[in-house]
């Protein structure tokens, strides 16, 4: 049985939206960490495929667990107790905890404050990174989750400033100035540059959640059996689920699955007239692809995406989010399976 360390471990809960950018803003804080301190991360999605947690991985120092198939402020709730429990056990020296970007944070930091884990955590100040345009978006602040994200945050960042113009950043800093209660920060950064030392503001009052019961009977719900391993048997595999208003569909593929990198380029940019012309409203797409020697890593909104090489070397997968409950998910994989190759040159671009 875990046996709580001396001091509680200071814990960081980073919200925000889908697409936001939380996974870029956790790989830049990891690239900070000193070298002498063990983390842990615990990173949720809504998807059944997990891909934050391949695109984390592979940093000296750092404990990984992954959540996925459902929110964890709501049907994977024991599954956070439980993944917490384990990284615990090894003794961190700081926890950064990244729910999907459907969640609700509430349920979340409700958990964090259970009497179990309350002596063995730290809760600092949350988190919450928004995209500075969505957030002046009415269809967004009008959005139950979105909204509690933004209220429940102690530090409000906008991210991706790079991509605003300057009336849009005096808009948001205006627009933020006005919340109540108000923020203790107010912040605008670059390519998820989060400061680490962010990480140890303490809140300094409890906020209270607006829509509280905003995912009550909407949980994200799959028949499926338990997700394995791709091998020579069943080298594709591919899951899907639906609730929180979206669906999602998944695929896992063996590591000896190669693909091209150009098409998958090509591919990714075709993804949201693809998806208009099926009548739906594509959210997110995120997958990392052995292409050659070498694995990428996309991450993809409907406004941008972007590939940078990463470390990991285990397995290609790909996670698709849509803001319908159904969606020919069986198209989308053609597309996708038309990119695969075996020429060693794939990795080019």
């Amino acid at each position: 049985m875990y046996q709580p360390a001396a001091s509680p471990v200071g814990t960081t809960l980073i919200t925000g939206f889908l697409g936001v950018g939380k996974t870029t803003a956790i790989r830049h804080l990891l690239a900070h960490k000193p070298a002498a301190e063990r983390w842990a991360v615990l990173v949720n999605e809504f998807g059944e495929i997990g891909i934050d947690g391949a695109t984390l991985a592979g940093e000296d120092g750092v404990a990984i667990r992954e959540v996925a198939g459902g929110c964890i402020c709501c049907t994977s709730g024991p599954m956070l107790r439980v993944a917490l429990t384990r990284l615990l056990r090894e003794r961190p020296d700081r926890l950064l905890i990244e729910p999907t970007g459907l969640g609700h944070p509430a349920g979340i930091i409700d958990s964090l404050r259970e009497p179990g884990l309350a002596k063995a955590l730290q809760l600092n100040a949350v988190i919450t990174l928004v995209d500075p345009a969505q957030f002046l978006d009415p269809r967004y602040r009008q959005h139950p989750v979105y909204a509690d994200q933004i209220t429940l945050a102690d530090i409000l960042v906008a991210n991706k400033c790079d991509r605003a113009d300057a009336a849009t950043l005096a808009q948001f800093q205006q627009a933020a100035a006005g919340l109540y209660p108000p923020k203790q920060l107010l912040a605008n950064i670059e390519h998820g540059r989060l400061d680490p030392a962010w990480l140890d503001w303490q809140p300094r009052q409890q906020r209270a959640a607006s829509y509280p019961d905003a995912h009550r009977g909407n949980q994200p719900q799959t028949a499926e059996a338990p997700l394995l391993a791709p091998d020579a048997a069943n080298p594709l595999l591919r899951r899907t689920a639906q609730g929180l208003d979206s669906s999602s569909c998944g695929w896992l593929f063996s590591a000896d699955f190669q693909f091209s990198l150009r098409g998958l380029k090509h591919w990714a940019e075709a993804l949201a007239g693809f998806a208009a012309g099926q009548g739906i409203a594509l959210q997110r797409a995120k997958g990392v692809f052995r292409c050659g020697e070498r694995w990428w890593w996309l991450n993809w909104t409907p406004a941008e995406h972007d590939w940078q090489a990463i470390a990991w070397r285990r397995d290609s997968r790909c996670e698709l989010i849509a803001d319908a409950t159904t969606a020919d998910w069986l198209t989308f994989e053609h597309g996708l399976l038309q990119q695969l190759t075996h020429d060693p040159r794939s990795d080019q671009a």
